[in-house]
C-alpha cells in the first residue's frame, strides 16, 4: 500500500481492497482524522506513528514517538538469529535483547521459537511500556520479560548474579552523534537515545562485546545490526577478546555490511 492507502485504511479500519471494491466513503469525522493525518506527514512526522503501528515480520506492532520504528533490515537480523536458536539442542533457550524499543526482536523471536524466554532491556521507560503492549497483543507475554534499565548498568551486573545466555541480540544505536542533525527530516522524529552511538557510533557496541562474555553460555552467540563502514571497526574490537573466535559479518538487501555474529568459545584450559 502507499502511504494515502495507509491512512485511508487506518481511519476507515478497512482492508485496501475495500477502498476500491466496496467504493467506501467517510464520513465527516473521518474526512477530518484524514485531513489531520495529511498535515502531520506534510510536516515530517513519520507515517508510522501516525497511523500508530508498523509491520514487522508479519507481525502488526503498536509505534509510537518513545520508540525506533523498526526496519526492514532487522527482519533479517531476526530470520538469522532464529535459524541460529533452531539449530541449537538445548532448551529452554534463553536470550537477552538489549535495547528492546518497540520490542519488535523480542516478540519476533518468541513467535517462532517454542521453548524459550526473552528478556529485553530498555533505557526508556516509555519504550517498556510499548514493547510490554506489543508481546500481549501479540500472545508472547509469558515468553517475554521487559526490564526498565540502563543498558551499562546491566551490562555491569556482577557475573554471580546472572543466568548465562544462549544468545545476546541487539540492534544499538550506531549514528555517530556528529551525524544525527544530518539524518532525513523524518528520522528527526525518532528517538535520539535510539539513534546517537556516541562520537564513532561504537560506543554501545564497545560495552555489549566486553560484557557478553559473561553472560553467555558456551558456544552462546552474540547477533549485532551495524552500521555501514563499521564492520571493519568492530572485527577490532572483537580481537581484543580472544573468546569470541568465530565473528561473520553478513549483508542487508542493499550489499552493504549489516550484521555481525560471532561465537562465544571460552579457553576451557585457561583455569586448569
Amino acid at each position: 500500500m502507499n502511504e494515502q492507502e495507509q491512512m485511508l485504511t487506518s481511519v476507515m479500519n478497512c482492508r485496501r481492497v475495500d477502498l476500491y471494491v466496496d467504493k467506501k466513503e467517510m464520513t465527516p469525522v473521518q474526512e477530518r482524522q484524514y485531513a489531520r493525518m495529511l498535515k502531520r506527514r506534510q510536516q515530517g512526522e513519520p507515517l508510522q506513528y501516525i497511523i500508530g503501528h508498523c509491520e514487522f515480520l508479519n507481525t502488526k506492532l503498536f509505534v509510537n514517538e518513545h520508540v525506533l520504528i523498526p526496519r526492514p533490515e532487522t527482519e533479517l537480523l531476526v530470520e538469522m538469529a532464529v535459524q541460529k536458536l533452531r539449530m541449537t539442542t538445548r532448551r529452554p533457550l534463553r536470550i537477552l535483547d538489549l535495547g528492546t524499543g518497540s520490542g519488535n526482536i523480542a516478540i519476533a523471536i518468541a513467535k517462532r521459537i517454542y521453548e524459550c524466554h526473552v528478556d529485553a532491556i530498555d533505557i526508556s521507560r516509555e519504550a517498556i511500556m510499548v514493547a510490554r503492549h506489543n508481546a500481549e497483543k501479540n500472545f508472547v507475554q509469558k515468553k517475554t520479560t521487559f526490564i526498565w534499565c540502563d543498558m551499562f548498568n546491566w551490562l555491569g551486573l556482577d557475573e554471580d548474579l546472572i543466568k548465562p545466555y544462549d544468545m545476546i541480540i541487539s540492534n544499538p544505536p550506531y549514528i555517530p552523534s556528529a551525524d544525527v542533525a544530518g539524518l532525513p527530516a523524518d528520522v528527526q522524529r525518532e528517538p535520539h537515545i535510539a539513534l546517537d552511538g556516541g562520537v564513532d557510533g561504537l560506543a554501545y557496541y564497545r560495552g555489549i562485546i566486553a560484557a557478553a562474555g559473561k553472560f553467555l553460555k558456551p558456544d552462546g552467540y552474540l547477533m549485532l545490526e551495524i552500521g555501514e563502514e563499521q564492520s571493519a571497526a568492530l572485527k577490532a574490537v572483537f580481537k581484543q577478546y580472544s573468546d569470541f573466535q568465530k565473528v561473520f559479518v553478513f549483508r542487508d538487501y542493499t550489499d552493504a555490511d549489516r550484521f555481525l555474529c560471532a561465537q562465544y568459545v571460552p579457553d576451557t584450559t585457561a583455569n586448569n
